[in-house]
């Protein structure tokens, strides 16, 4: 009877000892993610390609609607729309004087892009796309 208790409490400790691990690889895995994805200012500016990962954490911190353009600038810099992949190049949807656009990554071919329409230097709309 004796034996029996002190396997099952070894169980018992060994089982425990397993959920505590698991809990904190998940912990340590949604810290890590928590970071990659939260958005600073510093991360936006240098790290191009993984702005992708910034962009809804940044969009749920500064509602873009309503910004002066000034003020979208001074947060995420100067745009990167001067390209050939800009969505610049068609002047009858996106005239360069009211629209901003900023690089996010690379989706496997495609370039994506944050697109901002701005209307008397103030921001009206904003997408996420690709090129």
């Amino acid at each position: 009877m004796e034996n029996e208790a002190k396997r099952a409490k070894r169980i018992i400790i060994i089982a425990f000892s397993i959920l505590v691990c698991i809990l904190l690889v998940i912990a340590v895995i949604f810290f890590v993610y928590r970071s990659q994805h939260t958005f600073s200012q510093e991360k936006w500016l240098s790290n191009a390609d993984e702005r992708y990962k910034l962009v809804d954490s940044m969009l749920e911190k500064h509602p873009l609607i309503g910004m002066s353009e000034a003020d979208v600038i001074a947060l995420l810099g100067n745009e990167d729309g001067d390209g050939q992949s800009s969505f610049k190049l068609s002047r009858e949807y996106f005239p360069p004087e009211s629209t901003l656009v900023y690089y996010l990554s690379a989706d496997y071919m495609d370039d994506m892009w944050l697109v901002i329409s701005t209307d008397g230097g103030v921001v009206t709309g904003y997408f996420i796309d690709v090129t």
